[in-house]
């Protein structure tokens, strides 16, 4: 511990130029919590595309992290559902420490290593070796149904591995207890589980220039939808709710802000409902700053997501973070969404609700700058960079001095 007071952690996590929603967390999250703890940073990026991380942090490869674990007090993990956790989620069976979860499923990241490593921890999660369940999960892991897969979450192992782990909702813990609770070789979750609201910086951004950069209409409605398109994000049922919305507002537009998934053809509904000349499709957009363009050129955002794996929408906040406002379905972390940040529709809501939803909000500029303005409100107040780094810190405090409470009577940390 740096001068008695101040803990070394080690930061493992990935960071740009790795793609991913954890790389912009964790740079938004590093600088201020760094004013509170001594940080060195683990991570496979190579060197951070982030000048300001790479000037003032030491980044060392993930799985070199056990040769220095004993120069730090603490470890922290950022681990989410994708194979480019491997090497942490490695690391961290060795070496315990907190965990941050971004989702309480992790079937697509093991899937994602191999179909050995998947079994292994199918055989973990389930106390046993059941050949034939492992293979029914693998099954309905390649055919993408995870309803299916929402009763073995692949946690168990990360669970019992953590000294501590941080979550960014209610839904997400409740997921882990039960999670626990449902295995009878435990009767509580090992480690101490924490909800920590997902953090989002504040960007400033003219919409205006979003409109003439991406070659948007200046005048007319425009819908948008951010992050990859997948099935899970219900693409499919906001373009059919879309193509309703067109035929009474003839200006209407809809943006994927995104990628789109191979197993989701998109362009080709819009073709069958007569208005991809309605659509723009602008794949994925680089930097950061960009993408802040894009979603302030939308007058409204739509992120659905059903089935939900307790994630927490880092693209829905970063819509809000901006002023728009945002239709969900009511259900996991966006359900805890305050009422009056943004417009929610029932976990069941087809084609119909949806529709009626984005007519709604299209017809009213008062409500949409209504509901913009509260989402703002809500990032500024629960979301802040800087808040979120002092709850990191209070409870990594807490973990860090009931882990070493064995280290009195002798034990070696590592």
């Amino acid at each position: 511990m740096i001068d008695g007071t101040r803990l070394d952690l080690a930061y493992v996590s990935p960071l740009n130029p790795i793609r991913s929603g954890l790389s912009d967390y964790s740079e938004a999250l590093i600088p201020p919590l760094s004013d509170l703890v001594s940080i060195t940073l683990y991570s496979d990026c190579g060197t951070p595309s982030d000048p300001l991380i790479a000037e003032r942090f030491a980044v060392r490869p993930v799985q070199s992290l056990a040769r220095y674990c004993a120069r730090h007090d603490l470890r922290l993990y950022q681990i989410g559902n994708s194979a480019q956790h491997q090497n942490a989620f490695d690391c961290l069976r060795r070496l315990p420490g907190v965990v941050t979860l971004h989702e309480p499923f992790l079937h697509h990241g093991l899937y994602g290593v191999s179909l050995l490593r998947y079994y292994r921890e199918v055989f973990y999660e389930l106390g046993a070796p059941d050949w034939a369940a492992a293979r029914h999960l693998a099954d309905r892991m390649a055919a993408g149904d995870l309803w299916a897969l929402m009763e073995v979450l692949l946690i168990r192992r990360l669970v019992d591995s953590s000294l501590g782990i941080i979550v960014h909702s209610h839904a997400a813990r409740r997921m882990i207890e039960d999670c626990c609770s449902a295995d009878p070789r435990r009767r509580q979750c090992p480690a101490r589980v924490v909800v920590i609201p997902h953090l989002m910086p504040v960007p400033c951004v003219d919409s205006p220039l979003g409109r003439a950069e991406f070659g948007l209409p200046e005048e007319g409605l425009i819908f948008g939808i951010a992050g990859m398109a997948q099935p899970a994000k219900e693409p499919q049922l906001v373009l059919r709710a879309f193509s309703r919305v067109a035929a009474s507002r003839a200006r209407a537009r809809l943006v994927f802000v995104g990628e789109i998934s191979e197993d989701c053809d998109v362009p080709a509904l819009a073709r069958s409902l007569g208005v991809a000349d309605r659509v723009r499709f602008l794949g994925r957009v680089d930097p950061l700053d960009r993408m802040h363009l894009a979603i302030a050129a939308c007058d409204v955002m739509v992120n659905l997501r059903q089935p939900t794996i307790g994630e927490t929408s880092g693209t829905a906040l970063r819509a809000m973070a901006l002023g728009r406002p945002l239709i969900v379905r009511d259900v996991g972390w966006y359900g805890e969404l305050p009422d009056g940040t943004c417009l929610k529709i029932g976990p069941d809501a087809g084609v119909d609700e949806l529709a009626s939803a984005m007519l709604a909000l299209g017809s009213s500029a008062e409500t949409r700058q209504q509901l913009g303005e509260q989402a703002l409100r809500y990032v500024q107040t629960e979301c802040d960079p800087s808040t979120i780094a002092r709850r990191y810190a209070e409870f990594l405090r807490v973990v860090y001095e009931r882990a070493r409470m064995p280290l009195v009577r002798g034990l070696e940390p590592c």
